[in-house]
């Protein structure tokens, strides 16, 4: 069955199969018994529905499946209507608004997800397992591709304690995402303008020696997060309005990053290095002022490490076993999967510390303190730990969780993917992509400024004048043998004098480009 968001975006998404008695594929109707009901002829039927009914559970409290196919397309009319409207309003912006939204949206991979579908089975033990499957037969293109490649073990586990409040683990691909960026500001603004973004990214703004190209280029592997607060003690955050929380010890750890930040690290005078095996330490020198918070770094084999403290940090590295060998944790792992591209691991024990907040800081504002009544309220009161994988599938992306509640609260949350919200999404996405072009055309017409300067300064050295027009600086036989316009500005009625402060131009749109001089 196919249900196609359009109109409002209201998401029409609900097919409940109760007791569904599933027939053979190419069959016609199927034969049931009283009661029982079958699906539809092969010849109406969805062609992603067997791929996505294979991955779901069926006949739990919630079944659903959507059939998205080429519907992200359905909202390219909607932003051509939108680029036009623009276009009219803005003159200069007409040409970047005249794009192909439907190759975008394919580059973007938007269009790679054909069909989706989830499911939610109450558990024997308490809390719901759920499912949700996104369809992609034909793979992950763009901002999809950046969710990361095959499956593999879960293997940063035993980093985490075996009394961890959480610990998450997921592939990233910065690069992935990276290049669907780019490929993106090429279709739109241009090769130069894509040049000239990706210049930026090569500036090291920090004189570290770091360039954030640098860092995206290294940021490919896993990502992995551990967290574990204490029942008894606290920490006070200093500050106007110091606030107390949970004592909390943390270990973040980054696979590939260490390469764009070691050198860096290397050099600089606040922390102390030391080397341990293959591992290599580097610890701030001075004390902060919170109370067993000593932040420190760490390399090994291209994985950067940050931690909270010393202690922790060598306990997790040289843990066997630690989470990972807990029987929570490895039951939940034989029912989700000891493989994929993602897991999140949350203890009964991290919402009880959240609730915690309130009562350790009473002398909150009193609307601070209803903010949190209503944050609190929503946290869940499970008796077991809630774990969900990611499994990255050869035709599609796979989420099972074992959570402590249905998927019928969340299931609204897939009329992102309807078009009118793309289309929304574009409508700010688009200004800022002009704010992209305005800047790098700003930066072209500074260019052209500062060779006028430059003419005009020899002209006047050499005449001995103190003023220079337009027509004395450029022409086949002059400084500049020509200069192109980049927003429609008029170069020819510029004067340039010796005592001049800045050089202006102004741009077709109104627009006044500045050259400080000094």
């Amino acid at each position: 069955m196919k249900l196609t968001f359009v109109g409002t975006g209201l998401l029409a998404f609900v097919i409940l199969f109760a007791g569904c008695k599933p027939k053979e594929p190419g069959a016609g109707a199927a034969t049931t018994k009283a009661g029982e009901v079958a699906l539809v002829p092969v010849t109406e039927r969805s062609r992603h529905f067997e791929a996505v009914n294979a991955q779901l559970e069926l006949g739990g409290t919630l079944y659903g499946y959507v059939d998205i196919d080429g519907d992200i397309l359905k909202v390219v009319p909607y932003l051509r209507t939108l680029g036009d409207t623009l276009a009219q309003q803005q003159s200069p912006a007409a040409p970047f608004l005249k794009q192909d939204f439907t190759q975008i949206i394919t580059d973007l991979g938007l269009n790679d997800v054909r069909a989706v579908g989830f499911s939610s089975v109450p558990s024997a033990g308490g809390g719901f397992r759920n499912r949700v499957y996104l369809h992609t037969p034909d793979g992950r293109r763009g901002l999809l591709a950046g969710l990361g490649g095959a499956p593999t073990p879960f293997v940063n586990a035993r980093l985490a304690p075996a009394d961890a409040d959480l610990y998450a683990e997921t592939d990233v691909d910065a690069p992935a995402l990276y290049a669907a960026i780019r490929s993106l500001i090429v279709r739109v603004a241009g090769e130069a303008q894509a040049d000239v973004f990706e210049s930026q990214l090569r500036l090291d703004k920090s004189g570290l020696g770091i360039t954030p190209l640098a860092l995206i280029e290294t940021l490919k592997g896993r990502a992995t997060v551990v967290l574990r607060t204490d029942k008894v003690r606290t920490v006070t955050l200093p500050g106007p309005k110091p606030f107390t929380m949970p004592y909390t010890q943390f270990l973040v750890r980054v696979d590939g990053l260490a390469a764009a930040l070691e050198p860096a690290l290397s050099g600089l005078p606040v922390f102390t290095a030391s080397q341990e095996g293959l591992i290599r330490f580097y610890e701030l020198k001075a004390a902060l002022p919170i109370d067993g918070l000593q932040p420190v770094l760490a390399v090994e084999n291209g994985a950067l490490y940050v931690a909270s403290d010393m202690e922790f940090l060598k306990a997790s590295l040289g843990s066997t076993g630690g989470l990972a060998k807990t029987p929570a944790f490895m039951d939940a792992l034989a029912e989700l999967g000891d493989r994929g591209n993602g897991v999140t691991y949350v203890s009964p024990r991290f919402f009880d510390q959240l609730r915690r907040l309130k009562l350790l800081n009473p002398e909150l504002p009193a609307d601070t303190l209803k903010g949190m009544d209503f944050i609190l309220a929503s946290l869940p009161a499970s008796p077991q730990p809630l774990v969900a994988v990611r499994i990255n599938l050869p035709e599609g992306i796979l989420y099972r969780a074992r959570w402590h509640r249905s998927l019928k609260q969340d299931v609204a949350m897939i009329g992102v993917y309807n078009p009118v919200t793309v289309g929304l999404m574009a409508a700010m996405a688009i200004p800022a992509f002009q704010k992209v072009r305005m800047a790098s055309q700003e930066k072209a017409i500074i260019n052209n400024l500062r060779q006028l300067d430059a003419a005009a300064q020899q002209h006047m050295l050499e005449t001995g004048v103190s003023a220079a027009r337009y027509g004395q600086l450029v022409g086949s036989d002059k400084y500049i043998r020509s200069l192109t316009p980049v927003d429609g500005e008029d170069y020819t009625k510029l004067i340039i004098r010796s005592t001049d402060k800045e050089i202006v131009v102004v741009t077709k749109s109104g627009r006044a480009v500045r050259l400080k001089r000094w």
